[in-house]
Parts: C-alpha cells; structure tokens; sequence
C-alpha cells in the first residue's frame, strides 16, 4: 500500500500523552485522535474536569476511539509504573506503540531567582522534567513494538540563556535532551524504535501565561520572546507544537532519531 492511500497514519495505534489534559499535550491528543490514533491515555496533575474537556474532544473526531484519562504526579515515586500499568489496565492493551511524555514540572509558586534557589526546588524540577520522562520509556519499553515511537517534550529554555527564574527549568529539560540523546544510543538500534526529544519554544499555553499575569516573568521577557525569538514574529500556538508531533509519531518520521527536534518557530536563530 502507497503511502497515498493510508486514510490515517495513526491508524490502530495506542498512544500516551502525560500532561495530556490541557494545552499543549491536549492539541497532541486531539491530533492523534484525527489522524486515527484507536486507543488513547492521558494523564493529568488535578485537573479531572479539564481532562474529561479532552476526552469529549476526542469522541467528537472519533466516536470509535477508546479513551482513557487519570491523575498522575511527576514527582512520585511510582509514576512511570503507575502510567504504564493503568493504560495496559484501562485501554484493555498488551502494547503501547506511542508515548508522548509531555507533562511538564513548573511551579510558578516556587519561581526564585538562582541566587535563592533550594536544593528541594531544584531537584523537584529534576525530577519532573528530566527522571519522570526517562523512568516513562525504561517502564513501558516491555510494551512497545518494533515501530515504536517515544517522543520527549523538552524547550528551547535547554539552550537558551536564561533570566531569573527560568534558570533551573532550562537546566532540566538539557537534562531531557541528553538523556533523549543516550536513550536513543542504548535502545532503539535493538528494539526497532526512535526516540526524540522536541524543543518547544515560547507558546500560548497557561504555562506561560500564569507567570506572565503573575508578575513572575519580566514583561520585556515576553515581548521578546514574541517579537524578536521567532521567524514569523508571534507566540507559537498549540496546534503548532501538535503538528510537529504527530509527524514525529508516524512512519515517515523513521530516520529521525536522538534528535532534538525543533518545535519554535525559529525561535533563536543565531544559535540555529
């Protein structure tokens, strides 16, 4: 069969999205759900009635795709074990061909500059952003067939210099990147998968906002970011980062592998 005749290159497959209830892993959802993704987890922080938004977004493309959403805390200790056990439980599956681990550690009630930063901040977005992601693939790598897709939503605060107080979550999500990099070295010749890692850059989601109305970010942080870090001069919508995923998810993104895809904009182009 000819590529062009596939009607949906997510067809039958099962997929993760963790962080999957709003923003950006929710456009990844949906745009899996549209591109025939059969069967879909999501995970979520607190937010039950957001995830359920989601849920309902997806039978709406598809009334056929099984669907699935629970809680899920990037700083536990069991969270890989938990995410990966509830989708084979809830989804009625022995594989899961698709993991997006996409929820992000930021607590913008816990922002200090690195002159004050704690060890307990610091190691909370560790956790979060670079072990919790890497902790995600080693649990469900049982799981995953030849063709697997594992895809690590990271950002370009991993290459930027960055203001206060975004100093420690750049220095996590390099974490990511580089552990992207050796897991690919390690696995994928031997299990028949690619694993990448995305470089998401400044994005409409509450993640940026919440800091931004809070006083947190300064405000010429963000006006460069929308006016000087990207080709297209503007902030990066969901749908954009989705796109871009979704490509990463199917098969014609076979030769891209320990890479750090960019997912920005152009956003810092002399580095590019």
């Amino acid at each position: 069969m000819s590529t062009s005749t596939i009607p949906a290159p997510l067809a039958g497959k099962v997929a993760i999205v963790t962080g999957g209830s709003r923003g950006i892993g929710r456009a990844i959802a949906v745009h899996f759900a549209a591109k025939g993704v059969a069967k879909i987890a999501i995970t979520y922080a607190s937010n039950s009635s957001a995830a359920d938004e989601t849920l309902a977004q997806l039978a709406k493309i598809n009334p056929n795709i099984k669907s699935t959403a629970f809680q899920a805390n990037v700083l536990s200790d069991t969270f890989a074990q938990d995410v990966v056990a509830k989708t084979l439980d809830s989804l009625s599956t022995k594989t899961i061909d698709i993991i997006v681990a996409n929820a992000p550690y930021a607590n913008t009630d816990d922002a200090p500059p690195i002159a004050t930063l704690s060890k307990k901040t610091f190691d909370n977005l560790m956790t979060g952003n670079a072990w919790a992601p890497a902790q995600l693939f080693l649990n469900a790598l049982p799981h995953i067939p030849r063709g697997g897709r594992v895809i690590m939503i990271g950002s370009t605060a991993s290459k930027a210099a960055n203001p206060d107080p975004v100093v420690p979550y750049g220095a996590s999500k390099a974490a990511l990147d580089s552990i992207t990099r050796s897991l690919a070295l390690i696995y994928s010749a031997k299990h028949g998968i690619t694993i990448n890692s995305v470089s998401v850059g400044a994005t409409k989601t509450e993640l940026l906002r919440s800091p931004e109305e809070g006083g947190v970010l300064p405000q010429e942080f963000i006006d460069m970011l929308a006016s000087k870090h990207t080709a297209d001069r503007r902030l990066g919508e969901v749908e954009d980062i989705a796109g871009i995923v979704g490509f990463l998810a199917s098969e014609e993104s076979r030769w891209i592998n320990g890479n750090n895809v960019p997912a920005n904009g152009g956003s810092m182009l002399e580095a590019q």
